[in-house]
């Protein structure tokens, strides 16, 4: 028996299992009693046990580094491989797991964050999937799997573009132009696409809401319309002038100078038409550019209101710098500023009759750190309805067309300068009859910073 000890303590004293037992005398709490198991248990018993926590060492050695500890013996590393091979084979379906998951995740997260409403239907039009903005278009209902709908807020022929896709072969795409089955009528493409699930037929519908670029193209057919308009007005006058002239119709000198300078008047009607048709064009697309430098707005009202004297005075209109607040200065192309102010006052003296008022003043904004200039006038007013389209291109107040001629570009000029070059905001305040006041306001510190 105690040679059988010694030999199974011979098992136990290699460099192996030196090494396994000081991991295990490290490893385990009651180190010290496990020492005197090994003096004083049999070696059947012993050997047992350190097999155990071999393959036990074996695990935790190949969870944290990825190879086992050798055993001392044949069957503590055969059973150490058999363990190996096992993490490792479970390793690498956490691993796919894992990323398979994480994979869903990104295109879930890119699907629910499109601005187009996707939804993933089957031949039946029941609801596979349908992302955040399906949600919002077609009614939170749509957005339950099982469910038909999200295709019952659509127009029927969406559900036969379906089946069309679904029992053809995959990539097979249809497209539609129509209204969703709302309130608004709003119009909508919609493109269905074919998918494979196995042997399943799925079809992709994704809905793009267009009202925004219908919107811009009544706006673009507007602009076209109205200005072929405006151009043809000063065209037909210098047409029909010039063709008097040269059929000698002018019976004297006098009569002569007076269609020369209705062509003169037309010609620079049209030239500045165009000229504003570009500023805002250039503008709107980018391509101009500020010569920003420090601006006392003061002075340059003041040089506007001196400019614009003669004019009021022939109209019988007092015209005064009522307001200068010192230190009103900003970062402003002078050029530009000065347009927008001579514009304001050339409307407010040509809708104000004969014995009124035009007057500016320049205040400075503590609050909203800003200068603000102000044009008041005890003209004719604003009906209430034309306000918010008052600074649109080529619009005009009806009864303001009687009054005198405009181009109905200058408030939208007006307006481009202040708030897209200068990063200001330009406003009107006024009522039918009882005069207006046109504003705009830039501010102190950041003006000119905005690229134009």
């Amino acid at each position: 028996m105690a040679a059988t000890r010694r030999e199974g303590q011979r098992e136990l004293t290699g460099p192996g299992s030196k090494a396994l037992t000081a991991l295990v005398l490290m490893a385990i709490p009651g180190a010290a009693a496990l020492g005197a198991l090994l003096d004083g248990t049999p070696s059947w018993i012993v050997a047992f046990g350190a097999a155990s926590i071999a393959s036990m060492v074996a695990l935790a050695s190949i969870a944290r580094w990825g190879t086992p500890l050798h055993a001392g013996h044949a069957g503590g590393a055969e059973e150490a491989d058999a363990a190996a091979a096992s993490v490792r084979s479970s390793a690498s379906e956490e691993v796919l797991r894992r990323a398979t998951e994480v994979r869903c995740a990104e295109r879930t997260a890119i699907l629910e964050n499109l601005s187009d409403a996707v939804v993933l239907v089957d031949a039946h039009g029941e609801t596979r999937f349908a992302n955040l903005a399906a949600r919002r278009m077609l009614g939170e209902q749509a957005g339950v799997a099982g469910t038909r709908a999200a295709i019952d807020a659509l127009p029927p022929q969406v559900l036969r573009a379906v089946q069309g896709v679904a029992a053809a072969a995959a990539g097979e795409r249809r497209r539609i132009e129509c209204e969703l089955r709302d309130a608004n009528a709003t119009p909508v493409v919609i493109g269905v696409t074919g998918v494979r699930e196995g042997t399943e037929g799925l079809a992709t519908i994704v809905v793009r809401d267009v009202r925004t670029e219908r919107e811009a193209d009544r706006i673009k057919s507007d602009f076209v319309a109205k200005a072929s308009h405006e151009l043809r007005t000063p065209l037909s006058s210098l047409r029909a002038y010039a063709e008097m002239l040269a059929d000698g119709e002018a019976k004297d000198e006098a009569e002569r100078q007076h269609f020369a300078g209705v062509i003169l008047a037309e010609t620079a009607r049209l030239g500045a038409l165009v000229d504003r048709m570009l500023d805002i064009s250039r503008i709107e697309s980018g391509m101009a550019r500020a010569n920003y430098e420090r601006v006392d707005l003061c002075t340059l009202a003041e040089e506007c209101v001196a400019s614009q004297q003669a004019d009021a005075l022939r109209r019988g209109i007092a015209l005064s710098l009522d307001r200068q607040s010192a230190g009103a200065t900003a970062l402003v192309d002078r050029n530009l500023m000065k347009q927008v102010i001579l514009n304001l006052l050339s409307n407010a003296l040509k809708y104000t009759p004969e014995k009124g008022t035009v007057s500016v003043e320049v205040d400075i904004d503590n609050l909203a750190r800003s200068v603000v200039v102000s044009v008041r006038d005890s003209g004719l007013g604003i009906p209430d309805h034309a306000i918010p389209r008052l600074f649109g291109k080529f619009y005009r107040v009806e009864n303001h067309e009687k009054v005198a001629k405009g181009t109905g570009l200058g408030l939208n000029l007006c307006r481009n300068i202040v708030e897209s070059m200068h990063g200001g905001q330009i406003g009107v305040e006024s009522r039918e009859g009882a005069g207006s006041r046109f504003w705009f306001a830039i501010p102190l510190e950041q003006a000119g910073r905005k690229a134009a």
